[in-house]
C-alpha cells in the first residue's frame, strides 16, 4: 500500500507540475495578447487599458474553450513601477484543475495548479541615429 501511495504521489505531483507549466504559459500568452493594445495615436508608449483587457479576455476565452479544465482571466493593467507610472503591464491569472489518479485512493479527487503572467510592450528606437 505504501509503494502504491508513493507512486501515486510521484505520478500526481508530476502531472500537477505539468498543469502548472500550462497555466503559466496560458497566462503569459494572454498577457502578451493584451500588451499588444498599443495606443498608436499617442506620442509616447501607452496602452489602451480597455482594449488590452479585452484582448487578454479574448485569448482566455479561446483557452477555456480548448481546455475546459482551465479558468483564465485578466487581473488588470498596472503601472510599470519605480518612477515609471505609465499603465503598461498587463497581468493575467490562469488555473487548471486536473483529476487525481492514484491519490484518489486516499481521498484526493482533484489537483489544482495556477499561474500568473505579466507582459508589457517594450520601447524601441524613436529617433534616427545622427551619426
Amino acid at each position: 500500500m505504501m509503494l502504491l501511495l508513493l507512486g501515486g504521489l510521484v505520478l500526481d505531483a508530476s502531472r500537477q507540475l505539468n498543469a502548472r507549466s500550462r497555466a503559466v504559459a496560458y497566462a503569459e500568452e494572454a498577457a502578451r495578447a493584451g500588451a499588444s493594445a498599443i495606443d498608436l495615436a499617442s506620442s509616447d508608449l501607452r496602452l489602451k487599458p480597455d482594449e488590452a483587457l479585452g484582448r487578454a479576455r479574448t485569448y482566455c476565452g479561446d483557452v477555456t474553450r480548448a481546455d475546459p479544465a482551465t479558468t483564465c482571466a485578466p487581473v488588470g493593467v498596472e503601472p510599470v513601477g519605480g518612477t515609471d507610472t505609465r499603465l503598461l503591464v498587463v497581468r493575467v491569472r490562469a488555473e487548471i484543475k486536473i483529476p487525481a489518479t492514484l491519490l484518489g485512493i486516499v481521498g484526493v479527487r482533484e489537483l489544482t495548479a495556477s499561474g500568473e503572467g505579466r507582459a508589457r510592450p517594450m520601447e524601441g528606437v524613436d529617433e534616427e541615429d545622427a551619426r
